[in-house]
């Protein structure tokens, strides 16, 4: 049980992720927005949208944003985001 209860806060950050930046970039096809899809080498976020994605998934999940928040590892992908935000959660 564990187990599920680990990949759930994941999940729902990689889905966040994605209707986020979907949801800046109407553009953009869904199947072109993966887990692996790079948020530094991208064009999916401007330096502004990475500050409101931080604020929502900070105040959705229940974190504070602190200065390591931004640290260029965690946006090499979706996926380094993801595990980022799922560490928070598990620490609130």
């Amino acid at each position: 049980m564990n187990e599920r209860h680990d990949i759930e806060p994941l999940d729902a950050a990689r889905e966040a992720i994605r209707a986020f930046i979907l949801g800046r970039n109407p553009g953009l096809s869904p199947e072109s927005v993966t887990a692996e899809t790079s948020l530094v080498t991208s064009d999916a976020l401007d330096s502004i949208g990475v500050l409101d994605l931080m604020m929502e998934l900070g105040e959705r999940f229940g974190f504070e944003i602190e200065e390591d928040a931004f640290a260029l590892a965690h946006f090499e992908s979706i996926n380094a985001l993801a595990g980022y935000v799922a560490s928070k959660r598990s620490q609130a």
